[in-house]
């Protein structure tokens, strides 16, 4: 597919499973404050806001500008901006590199518990639903979360063979 196409939003939901639309819908309609169809820098500020954060208008701008038409930042926009980030901004090996830094012994796998401490623990820390959310469909046997399958699931949708 090419960028072209992708840009025009024409073909974008062929991108996704239609559990994955409802879930960024979901994920729209919680950004879109106002519940006009778009999100603006007004939704933006409002978001941030509710999660205690003030994002300088420059930093809205920013966010902003990623969309095609920053202006009409549309559901399809939206879908369009996920498409391009899940599948062509970062490579499969960087996103495995980053699960091999925290497997200091090589395993090819990380421990669940570990993992779940790694996701409440760093950064902003994911709380009980998101780990719930993020567990749903990730390949975890045994207690070993394995991150070579779920960096596929990620940037491929599972469609690939995770053999």
């Amino acid at each position: 597919m090419g960028d072209e196409k992708r840009k025009t939003g024409g073909n974008v939901l062929a991108m996704f499973k239609p559990n994955q639309i409802a879930e960024f819908k979901e994920a729209f309609t919680m950004m879109d404050q106002d519940r006009d169809g778009i999100i603006n820098g007004d939704d933006l500020k409002a978001i941030f806001g509710s999660l205690g954060r003030e994002p300088s208008d420059k930093e809205i701008k920013e966010m902003l500008s990623e969309s095609s038409d920053p202006a009409k930042l549309n559901f399809t926009a939206f879908l369009t901006l996920f498409g391009d980030k899940m599948h062509g901004t970062d490579p499969e090996n960087t996103i495995l590199n980053a699960f091999k830094m925290f497997d200091e012994d090589k395993k090819g796998f990380l421990e669940e518990a570990y993992v779940k401490e790694l996701l409440t623990e760093m950064g902003d820390g994911f709380n009980d639903n998101e780990v719930r959310q993020t567990w749903k469909e990730a390949p975890i046997d045994g207690g070993k979360f394995d991150y070579e399958k779920f960096t596929i699931l990620m940037k491929r949708g599972g469609d690939e063979d995770m053999q």
